[in-house]
């Protein structure tokens, strides 16, 4: 640590403890802590003892994001956060030339010397998108790999986002797009755009992006962090909101440095370390360059910032130079003046125009230039003529039904031929049967059943599909289909097997419950889908309804008949409540559903005379019952019969020793326990009493 801070500049201490900083003020300019659980709360003890515009890198033992944002949080002295398991002596070293010197601007500050940076600028919604293929494109080139060319592209467009739409205000300083719906933002454009910078020296990916306003501030920046990190609802739902985007951002890169100049301009520089097996944040840090009320920078030359400008101007003071010395710059000057004009010459004077060919498949594609349409493709092929030798001009391809390509085309002097292949939007396929439940095959592979959406068909085609049910014979349709992005729905009819029928029901009301030959047909109500049964057999159906009189429907549908129609009127029916004092069964003569029911029992029926039993293990009552027009209510009482002493009671099976009858005057057979003495006894049931016979 020592060493990368002596390379900032400046006479360094190093200190063990806390007690060898004594106890007093500390006349210090920079401070870097390696906080680790010996050291206790020292940071605390420190803060306060800091005097002037002492700055602290702090340097923890992990990378947590929560406490990375925390420590950030604690004082406004606090430039930047580092990670132990991550340091690199080079980011100490580059971060304490940032607090002590300044010259905070520029993405060279971030990579190493003699990298090739390049640069663009970014106006609209549509440039955005066109910057965003343009560095994939350079990283991609780069060889870096695919997920971290991801977060690459995620983290650009959140901080493009901020930097076009949340960072404009207006001459008082009130956010411009802040009541504008995002769908409204992305169509305008603004007035000053935005810097991008990217490179990569093939360890590390780095971007900056730097708006014209400088209205970020460190608080905003914590404060969003910190609701991400703790709040339930995470994501900022107001208009303008950009607590998501910088969390994104955090949890894509290995570095982020804030950079402002108070209404002057916001940097912001991500670095994405390629050697590491998995993203996270090494470096977080936010910086504030400061003006004079004249609007130079502190400390540095009369010069304001530029607008727009590349590179951020220098801090450092002059040095008086010799004569000789500016004689010799005047000639270095004058030099420099003539190479620029050499290169300039093209441009002020008529640069080098070219054409160039943009082949497209599929034909018929919508070329566009810098967001200019030039023309269509009409034939796969189109010339692009008048576009400057050397440029490197952004061009999209657009074509209905398909997803839009972008890429960034440099011109030459000739054989200028780029191609673009866009890819299609899937066709929607919508495979239904009748009956459903059909299994959908093609080319020999299931696909599901139906009803499906299907949308990996290829386009504009035509595709041999195979229903299959059991029950059905299989059948194939030929289906095509749509153009890209093209929707189409196809019902197909299932044909019946040869020895089988099927049969619909329809009852009035509808809904009723289907029961076939004695079972209930599970999910099955009126009207139904088609119900296959065997073909040339009579077939029974009973259609039960609450509250309605159940219906029986015969039907001998031919083999192969299809969706053989049968209906029935479900009249409004009388319960019928049927209870015992003991478990058992209860039947009703004549009507369709009470058969051998659990009592207590309701039935509904038609008014008339009944025959209504109910049996218990070996005994069994019977009544006529008359159903009249309201509820009627049947209930059966039982009694017990035992012998009395040194007797048994004898029935048509033998000696039993107690007998169920129902409640009323009954004559039971009794004799002596050696069978002698056979004769009958009338005795008196009541339900749910044991009587004794003697």
């Amino acid at each position: 640590m020592s060493v990368a801070l002596k390379a900032a500049g400046g006479a360094v201490e190093t200190h063990q403890s806390a007690e060898s900083l004594g106890r007093g003020e500390l006349q210090v300019a920079l401070i870097a802590i390696h906080l680790v659980p010996e050291l206790g709360n020292l940071l605390g003890e420190l803060l306060p003892r800091l005097v002037g515009d002492a700055r602290v890198i702090v340097i923890l033992p992990r990378s947590t994001l929560g406490p990375v944002v925390e420590v950030l949080g604690a004082s406004e002295r606090i430039a930047a956060v580092m990670i132990a398991e991550a340091f690199d002596v080079s980011d100490l070293s580059a971060l304490a030339t940032r607090i002590l010197g300044g010259d905070l601007f520029g993405l060279e500050k971030m990579v190493p010397w003699g990298t090739k940076i390049h640069s663009t600028l970014v106006g609209d919604y549509q440039e955005k998108s066109l910057c965003i293929a343009q560095i994939s494109e350079f990283a991609e080139m780069m060889g870096v790999r695919r997920k971290y060319r991801e977060s690459i592209e995620q983290s650009v467009d959140e901080m493009l986002m901020n930097a076009l739409y949340d960072a404009p205000v207006d001459e008082q300083g009130r956010p411009i797009f802040s009541e504008i719906p995002t769908k409204t933002r992305i169509s305008l454009r603004v007035e000053q755009k935005v810097v991008v910078q990217y490179t990569c020296d093939g360890k590390a990916f780095a971007v900056s992006v730097r708006d014209a306003f400088g209205t970020l501030e460190r608080s905003t920046i914590l404060r969003y962090l910190h609701k991400c990190l703790h709040a339930e609802q995470q994501i900022d739902r107001k208009t303008g909101g950009a607590g998501l985007g910088l969390y994104l951002i955090a949890n894509n890169s290995s570095q982020i440095l804030f950079n402002v100049l108070p209404g002057v301009a916001t940097e912001v520089l991500t670095r994405f370390d390629l050697d590491a097996p998995k993203l996270q944040l090494e470096t977080l840090g936010f910086f504030n360059e400061k003006i004079d009320a004249s609007g130079r920078l502190v400390g540095g030359p009369s010069r304001r910032l530029p607008a727009g400008a590349s590179y951020p101007v220098e801090r450092r003071a002059p040095e008086v130079a010799s004569r000789g010395l500016v004689a010799a710059l005047g000639v270095a000057i004058a030099t420099m003046l003539a190479l620029i004009a050499v290169v300039a010459w093209p441009r002020l004077f008529g640069a080098s125009k070219t054409s160039v060919e943009i082949q497209t498949d599929p034909p018929g594609v919508a070329v566009f230039v810098e967001g200019k349409n030039v023309g269509v493709a009409v034939s796969g092929k189109l010339t692009v003529e008048g576009l400057e030798v050397g440029r490197t001009y952004p061009v999209e391809g657009r074509l209905e039904g398909y997803e839009a390509a972008t890429s960034a085309v440099r011109v030459a002097d000739k054989n200028n031929v780029f191609s673009f292949k866009l890819r299609p939007i899937a066709a929607s396929v919508t495979l239904e049967s009748d009956p459903p439940g059909a299994t959908i095959v093609v080319d020999g592979k299931e696909l599901g059943k139906t009803p499906k959406v299907v949308t990996d068909f290829p386009p504009s085609s035509t595709v041999s599909v195979v229903f299959k049910k059991d029950g059905y014979s299989p059948t194939t349709a030929l289906v095509s289909v749509p153009g890209p992005g093209k929707e189409t729905k196809i019902v197909h009819q299932l044909t019946v097997a040869s020895d089988l029928a099927s049969v619909v029901l329809i009852s009035d009301p509808p809904g009723a419950d289907v029961y076939h030959n004695g079972q209930l047909l599970a999910g099955v109500k009126t009207p139904t889908d088609a119900i296959l049964v065997k073909g040339g057999t009579e077939q029974r159906f009973v259609l039960h309804l609450a509250g309605r009189v159940p219906a029986l429907v015969r039907v001998n549908p031919s083999p192969g008949a299809q969706r053989m129609e049968q209906s029935a009127t479900l009249a409004e029916g009388v319960q019928l409540k049927v209870e015992a004092n003991l478990d058992g069964k209860v039947s009703v003569e004549g009507s369709l559903m009470c058969k051998q029911i659990d009592s207590p029992a309701t039935c509904t029926l038609e008014p008339g005379d009944y025959n209504v039993s109910f049996a218990s293990g070996g005994s069994k009552a019977t009544r006529r019952v008359q159903v009249k027009s309201k509820e009627t209510k049947v209930s059966f009482g039982f009694g017990w019969v035992v012998p009395g002493k040194n007797k048994v009671l004898q029935t048509d099976a033998g000696p039993a020793s107690k007998l169920t009858f129902e409640e009323g005057k009954q004559t039971v057979i009794v004799s002596n326990s050696d069978g002698s003495n056979i004769h009958g006894v009338k005795v008196m049931i009541r339900a749910g009493v044991t009587t004794t016979a003697e």
